[in-house]
């Protein structure tokens, strides 16, 4: 009978073959005829693997621990910040421009990142109101107090009485900075109230095949 030829298996083959046994998708037996190893040996680098996985990590531990006051001090540094960038986006977006510092090291670009404001919102500088403006808002605040039910089209057609010539839209603009809105019939009013009680529909199911069976009132 032959003798069987000793084989050495490297590092990579091992842990190879150790990994298999630890992820337990195959018996021993099908590892062992899957790698041509015995089922014993196969235990053997498992439980090598298994024991020197911890020194991997402490070995990292050791290399790469940072030292505790500088982690705490990053820490506190940046609850801080957060805290002071969640107070400062608490403020109006008027309040909030005004927070802007061109003289500060900080880049804009940053200041405007951490202010949650738009970078092109602080080169902007708002137009005064024209005189013509101010003459259509005056008419319109008379005419909406005269007739508050009236909208953009009604506003429109009575400053073209008077001979002012505007758009519907530019109207629409005046009377949403001015905070005027005409007064209608909005939906969702008919739902009624939480405390109200509910009284059942009395007919349904009820067949109503003749006169006088059913009478009814409106006390509207």
């Amino acid at each position: 009978m032959a003798k069987r030829t000793r084989r050495n298996h490297g590092a990579g083959f091992k842990a190879k073959v150790a990994l298999e046994a630890v992820k337990g998708e195959q018996t021993l037996p099908e590892l062992a005829q899957r790698f041509q190893v015995h089922p014993n040996q196969i235990t053997t680098w498992k439980k090598q693997l298994l024991d020197r996985a911890s020194e991997v990590f402490d070995k990292d531990k050791k290399t790469q621990a940072p030292d505790t006051k500088e982690l705490h001090a990053k820490i506190g540094e940046l609850t801080m910040r957060t805290f002071f960038i969640r107070r400062a986006r608490a403020y109006r977006r008027v309040e909030r421009k005004k927070m802007i510092s061109r003289e500060h090291p900080l880049p804009l670009t940053r200041q405007c990142r951490l202010l949650n404001l738009s970078r092109s919102g602080i080169y902007y500088t708002p137009m005064p109101v024209s005189d013509r403006d101010r003459d259509l808002m005056r008419l319109m605040d008379e005419i909406h107090l005269e007739y508050p039910f009236m909208g953009s089209r009604g506003i429109k057609n009575e400053l073209w009485n008077k001979g002012y010539k505007v758009g519907r839209s530019h109207i629409r603009t005046l009377l949403r900075k001015m905070g005027i809105e005409a007064i209608y019939k909005k939906p969702r009013l008919s739902e009624p109230h939480p405390g109200h009680t509910i009284y059942p529909y009395l007919l349904r199911g009820l067949s109503i095949t003749e006169a006088n069976t059913v009478w009814a009132v409106d006390i509207t």
